[in-house]
Formats: structure tokens, sequence, C-alpha cells
């Protein structure tokens, strides 16, 4: 079968790759992985959107955890490898 991936299973491959090169070394931010992962998305595809970033980081043995971000007033979802 020739030709690219379906869309969500490009996602997770993208989001495994970063996992294997050591993205998440880190805590990173759900937006620093969205910019990171669209790195891989072609242009005329949707975008990764923070709103799905946790659907396949929790496929991958990651920790995750909230945190207050006063400039933004709001709670920030951060994920690290285990």
């Amino acid at each position: 079968m020739a030709g690219p991936l379906p869309r969500k299973q490009l996602y997770r491959h993208l989001m495994k790759n970063m996992y294997e090169a050591g993205f998440f070394d880190d805590w990173r931010q759900t937006q620093e992985v969205c910019r990171e992962a669209n790195k891989g998305v072609p242009s005329r595809w949707t975008p990764i959107y923070p709103s799905n970033v946790h659907r396949y980081a929790r496929e991958l043995p990651m920790q995750e955890r909230f945190r207050w971000d006063n400039s933004v007033n709001s709670m920030v979802r951060e994920w690290k490898k285990t």
C-alpha cells in the first residue's frame, strides 16, 4: 500500500518518534508538544490540536501533571517520560 499514513496513525507515529528521540525527557507543555508534532504533519492536513494531545500521549509510558499558570490564568497539562 503506497501513500501516507492515515491522520490518526501519523499522529501516533510522530508522538512515538518524539518519545524515542528524548523530547519528553523534561516536562513539556501541551503547546510545545503540538508545535513539535505539527512539524511532521503535511501542510494540507489538519494539525494536531492541544485538546487531542492527551489521546496519543496516554498511549506512551509518560507521567502527566497539571500546573497552574498565572500568565494565562488556567491549568496547563504537562508530560514527561517515566
